[in-house]
């Protein structure tokens, strides 16, 4: 005895389907199902399945945070010092950013966060920035001129610092997004 009665979606009652979600059964229609490797899941059931994938605690972020920017910081320097090479800059930049993302990757024990990459990212720019600001000032705390200390100020200027920035961000986050 075979039932031919319309079956509707679930979140979309005027919507004939002939989906079913492969978790939980539920009747869903082409908008509200998500293809996965294993089949048709609905929006939900991926929902409770994503939030048991992330690990990582508000400690976590902080530690994120604090070993990205001192890394970044580093890592900025060096990209000032290289500025006028813009060519091995563009070299330096990804790996920079790679070595970065595995020191905050081992600082968290791999922990999953859903926005480590972006505190990372964040993190990463601003300490690219603060790092190459200080390159030149530590020069001429050493040095005692003051043509150092202009040259700090021009860090926003610097080919080499902006290179590490976009391609050591787009770098880190590659490497950290869940």
């Amino acid at each position: 005895m075979s039932t031919d009665a319309p079956v509707f979606c679930v979140n979309h009652p005027k919507t004939e389907t002939l989906l079913r979600c492969n978790k939980c059964g539920k009747p869903v229609c082409i908008k509200c199902v998500v293809r996965t490797p294993v089949g048709y899941r609905c929006k939900e059931c991926l929902n409770i399945q994503h939030a048991g994938y992330y690990t990582a605690t508000s400690l976590d972020y902080a530690i994120v945070a604090a070993v990205g920017t001192l890394a970044s910081i580093i890592a900025g320097g060096i990209a000032a010092a290289l500025g006028g090479f813009w060519f091995f800059a563009i070299f330096y930049a990804p790996a920079a950013g790679g070595i970065i993302a595995e020191l905050i990757r081992w600082a968290i024990q791999k922990r999953r966060g859903k926005y480590t990459s972006l505190v990372a990212c964040a993190t990463l720019v601003v300490g690219g920035f603060i790092g190459a600001s200080a390159f030149p000032i530590l020069f001429a705390l050493g040095a005692r001129r003051i043509e150092y200390l202009l040259l700090a100020s021009g860090a926003f200027f610097n080919l080499g610092v902006w290179i590490f920035v976009v391609l050591g961000a787009s770098t880190v986050y590659a490497r950290l997004r869940s």
